[in-house]
């Protein structure tokens, strides 16, 4: 009996100090980092422009998005319909949106809006960085990182077998209303020796908002 005991206490122990290793962030990650190609290849994601193809999934439309980034605080999108060119810039606490010619300042809670896009385009090298502010919880075959900042919260969802970030939940409050914004990716390739996903699928709380295809980038 004595001996079943202590098996049972070894085997539990054994799988609490694995449990917790996983949920070390530094550790996830420093793997994640690896993943992606090690810091080195990583460091070309603080500034790069990519031009991605969107389908517009409301209709048979369809059009471009001209993203330049410089992490951690500035984004500019260039969304180009069919017959309209939108441009939104954020850098730092100043947002601007640009519309037939005529530039706005982003002001009040929209502009929480535009810091959660960039958010979402956070690296493992960025999320190291705000380590601290980080939280961690996982499931059988995911971990979720969680970065909350004011009224907004980005939930980052990494696969354990590749050690990728697979999807991105971006959550605002804006006012009694909390919205939710989801973005899945896939089709992983390295690009100068760092893993960048090439299609990006978007929701807009359940609905289907834009499947994307990385058409041109450049650091």
């Amino acid at each position: 009996m004595k001996q079943i005991i202590s098996v049972f206490l070894i085997t539990f122990l054994f799988f609490s100090t694995l449990n917790a290793k996983d949920l070390d962030k530094h550790a996830i990650i420093n793997e994640m980092i690896k993943s992606y190609g090690g810091e080195e290849s990583l460091l070309q994601l603080l500034n790069y422009k990519q031009t991605w193809k969107i389908e517009f999934m409301s209709s048979d439309d369809s059009g471009f998005d001209n993203r330049e980034v410089v992490m951690p605080n500035y984004l500019r999108t260039e969304i180009i319909y069919p017959h309209k060119t939108e441009i939104r810039i954020i850098n730092k606490d100043s947002a601007q949106k640009i519309f037939s010619g005529k530039t706005t300042q982003i002001k009040g809670p929209m502009i929480n809006a535009v810091k959660l896009q960039l958010m979402r385009l956070y690296t493992p090298l960025v999320l190291k960085n705000k380590i601290k502010n980080l939280n961690i919880t996982q499931n059988s075959k995911q971990y979720i990182l969680e970065l909350e900042k004011n009224n907004m919260k980005v939930e980052y969802i990494v696969s354990k077998k590749t050690l990728l970030i697979e999807k991105t939940i971006g959550r605002l409050q804006m006012g009694p209303r909390q919205l939710e914004f989801l973005t899945k990716y896939d089709d992983y390739k390295p690009v100068k020796g760092v893993m960048i996903p090439h299609k990006e699928t978007k929701f807009v709380g359940s609905l289907n908002t834009a499947v994307m295809t990385l058409d041109k980038n450049s650091f």
